[in-house]
């Protein structure tokens, strides 16, 4: 796979003539390198991001070395699937990026490909370390390159305006992991939503505390790693309290939520997974737009009434 194009490349990959490649580049519509000769050099995830801007199909894929995904339907999930964990097991963290930039390029939402691709790459990698076929550096290496490819993609979404709804999530202490929020994140951002993960391993009062100085209209905790239930189950009392008392909607999940606990736990919503995610949020009703929406950082702690 060439990760830098040529013109003829990517004219053979789209169907355009290689001449219509080079007005692009000369309009600065598809940014470019140039070689110590002159020569247009394109880097691939660029023109993904152009083809998809411009809406038009990626005809031959096998000419740039992509995995020739096509459509939406099961067939195409497992084969992303499969490429995206040979590529975290080899940390190729290249093929991650052009892997998970195809996905959205043919059309797939955060939520599709957060449950269809990522969520079972690392239910198989967890399976194969348990079996002794991997080791244990070999998946947290894949969290970590997963994580920078997912803040790369992050990074390429425009930016929220104070006009848009704000969520902030976090997950509490003992529990570090962050790919399951950086996905949650992107799902709101997809959905319209100002969204910032406070990070991970924080305290509930802490948590409270940002409720108060950030006023977001939605909570979000994950929770993947349970060292001591009732903790969670306090926490969650706790925190879902303070969200009703502030109009915050207090949303819950994770994938060590079992069912034992979901029933002792306090929430506004439980999301099992990312498109349960995006289907609360597109049954969301509007609100009216008032002054905390539109602070864009937490307010000075002179202009934060009593709690």
């Amino acid at each position: 796979m060439a990760t830098l194009l040529t013109p003829k490349q990517l004219a053979l990959a789209t169907g355009v003539s290689e001449s219509t490649v080079k007005r692009w580049c000369d309009r600065g519509l598809l940014p470019v390198a140039r070689t110590p000769g002159g020569h247009r050099r394109i880097e691939l995830n660029e023109a993904l991001r152009v083809l998809k801007d411009l809406n038009l199909p990626l005809r031959h894929p096998e000419a740039l070395g992509l995995p020739a995904f096509s459509g939406q339907g099961q067939r195409v999930l497992e084969k992303a699937k499969d490429e995206l964990l040979q590529a975290l097991k080899n940390a190729r963290a290249d093929r991650c990026r052009v892997i998970l930039h195809e996905l959205r390029y043919v059309g797939l939402s955060f939520a599709q490909i957060g449950d269809h691709v990522i969520a079972p790459a690392f239910e198989q990698m967890g399976h194969e370390w348990e079996c002794g076929k991997l080791q244990i550096y070999q998946e947290r290496t894949a969290c970590c390159i997963l994580s920078e490819v997912l803040a790369e993609i992050a990074s390429t979404l425009p930016h929220g305006t104070a006009h848009q709804p704000l969520a902030i999530g976090a997950t509490l202490s003992q529990d570090h992991y962050v790919l399951a929020s950086q996905l949650v994140q992107l799902v709101l951002r997809e959905k319209g939503w100002r969204a910032r993960f406070l990070g991970p391993n924080l305290p509930a009062p802490t948590l409270r505390q940002a409720i108060t100085d950030w006023q977001p209209r939605l909570f979000w905790l994950s929770i993947s790693h349970v060292t001591s239930p009732q903790e969670v189950i306090d926490a969650c009392r706790d925190l879902f309290g303070y969200c009703r008392q502030s109009d915050c909607l207090f949303v819950i999940g994770g994938r060590s939520i079992d069912e034992s606990l979901r029933q002792r736990l306090s929430y506004s919503a439980y999301c099992p997974d990312l498109t349960h995610l995006a289907m609360l949020l597109d049954t969301l009703p509007p609100t009216p737009i008032n002054t905390a929406d539109h602070e864009t950082t937490p307010r000075p702690q002179s202009e934060i009434a009593p709690g």
